[in-house]
């Protein structure tokens, strides 16, 4: 997920006021499919964990006015994309499906998409990143998923990576996706859970990672472990098929996972330290561990969970 409107796409309305109509940006000489954005109900649930704001996310710890951010998701990328891609390719996705790809970051997932010959919307809070993609085909929105809808049966598939983790109440999220899929369409989601981190035996890794958890859940409201219920969120929602699967990201020193992880955690260094979770010593420490070819530890766990929407839900 993702913070400045950009060319082609809307705002998101404020409270009270009715949305605009969201425009997409069309590839190279094609016309722009109409879409209509509709402020959700903003009553919060008994399931919320707080109230959302969607600056609290766009413009906090993973602003895209980072200077590092645009490496740190390609870096990101470079370690997931490839247990992505064959997942969609097992579960059928192919030439003509609409799929719409939620917090597209980077942009590398929803290129790939557009490349298999897939109709693909991509969306983020801020598209920064994605809105170069329009000259590839892809149409880019400024949207909010947590508040903003897609009218029912939009989509064939719908995917969302390290998203629904960060929203209020993951299960209501879950739901409204559900509803923009057409029958017979399958959702997607790829969350992290946390827990490797906690029992690692590196005590400098250790103590910045568990400092890492404790700041992402207090200033973005992550939900660090959710995806540890998987596939349960997915059950009575109106999908059958339910499938899911886990795997451990691993760290060598040096290499893409480590080098992503020591620019996520500096972007959280300055506050984590304010708040007293950790010191710069032991972020210097684990930076260290980070950049020895000799080091190896767990990452965090990665859940994948799918279903396909029954017909008359």
């Amino acid at each position: 997920m993702s913070s400045s409107p950009a060319p082609g796409t809307t705002e998101t309305p404020a409270a009270g006021e009715p949305a605009p109509e969201a425009t997409a940006t069309p590839a190279a000489g094609e016309p722009a499919p109409e879409t209509t954005v509709t402020p959700a109900a903003d009553e919060p649930t008994s399931g919320e964990r707080w109230e959302w704001n969607q600056e609290r996310y766009r413009d906090g710890v993973f602003s895209h006015a980072v200077a590092t951010e645009r490496e740190r998701l390609t870096l990101l990328e470079s370690v997931l994309d490839h247990h992505t891609r064959a997942r969609f390719e097992a579960l059928g996705l192919t030439t003509g499906h609409r799929v719409l790809e939620v917090g597209g970051g980077g942009g590398s997932v929803a290129r790939w998409l557009a490349g298999q010959g897939a109709e693909v919307t991509v969306t983020d809070l801020d598209t920064t990143f994605l809105d170069e993609l329009a000259d590839e085909g892809v149409r880019v929105l400024r949207h909010d998923v947590y508040t903003e809808d897609f009218p029912p049966g939009s989509f064939d598939f719908i995917h969302a990576r390290y998203v629904v983790i960060h929203l209020p109440d993951p299960e209501k999220a879950l739901a409204r996706l559900v509803e923009w899929l057409a029958p017979g369409g399958i959702l997607v989601l790829e969350e992290p859970a946390f827990f490797p981190i906690k029992d690692s035996p590196h005590p400098a890794y250790r103590k910045v990672m568990r400092a890492f958890r404790t700041h992402l859940e207090s200033a973005v409201g992550t939900d660090t472990e959710w995806a540890r219920t998987f596939p349960v969120p997915f059950e009575g929602k109106g999908l059958g098929r339910i499938g899911y699967d886990a795997r451990f990201q691993r760290i060598r020193g040096g290499d893409d996972e480590a080098r992503w992880w020591q620019l996520t955690l500096e972007q959280t260094r300055e506050a984590v330290v304010a708040e007293g979770l950790a010191t710069d010593e032991e972020f210097a420490a684990a930076y260290a561990d980070l950049d020895d070819p000799s080091f190896h530890d767990l990452s965090l766990a990665v859940f994948t969970a799918w279903g396909v929407k029954e017909s008359g839900t």
